[in-house]
């Protein structure tokens, strides 16, 4: 049966793709799916259900159909599996997580140039100069702002957290420059 279902799929043109899935009937008398299952660049996933009864298409998914929501996700599913673009797509993915060991360990290393060695085991070490924001040339300013911005659109959770941080921040500095306003300016 799947090579009679395999047949009548081929005659569509729309299934041409050299890797598919063949999913029979879940209930006796409805159709079987056909779905492409290549996750290279184009992407290929179209599907098409086959009346068994008759070995004819009854009904079609086109790809070229879907909604970008829908075409993004699948293009950031990909990309994320390291599929999308070969091995070009998993260079990308091997530097992206090199950088972000990279960072785990560099900020350990930093925490460990900065412990107390002196005084109570949990006295925190010197904080950095609040300055460098206001110091900063306004294009680095606004380009980090922007990239952060950015981010918090397409990643909302880190967003919502980056702004409650930077809330907390803000919120922090100006009570401490109420307190002692000629200690803020050092």
């Amino acid at each position: 049966m799947y090579d009679h279902v395999l047949a009548a799929a081929r005659q569509e043109p729309l299934i041409n793709a050299g890797k598919i899935e063949i999913k029979p009937p879940a209930k006796e008398g409805t159709a079987w799916t056909v779905t492409e299952i290549d996750r290279s660049w184009p992407t290929q996933a179209d599907a098409v259900a086959i009346d068994p009864s008759t070995m004819t298409v009854s009904s079609k998914l086109v790809y070229e159909d879907f909604n970008l929501p829908a075409k993004l996700t699948r293009w950031g599913i990909d990309a994320h599996m390291g599929v999308l673009f070969g091995l070009a797509n998993q260079l990308v993915l091997v530097i992206i997580a090199l950088g972000l060991a990279t960072s785990v360990v560099g900020g350990y290393l930093m925490w460990w140039k900065r412990r107390p060695t002196r005084g109570p085991a949990w006295a925190a070490g010197r904080p950095p100069a609040r300055s460098f924001v206001r110091n900063a040339p306004w294009p680095l300013t606004l380009g980090v702002a922007l990239v952060a911005a950015g981010v918090g659109i397409a990643v909302p959770l880190l967003g919502i957290s980056l702004l409650v941080f930077l809330v907390f921040d803000v919120a922090l500095d100006f009570i401490k420059n109420r307190r002692s306003p000629g200690l803020a300016a050092k």
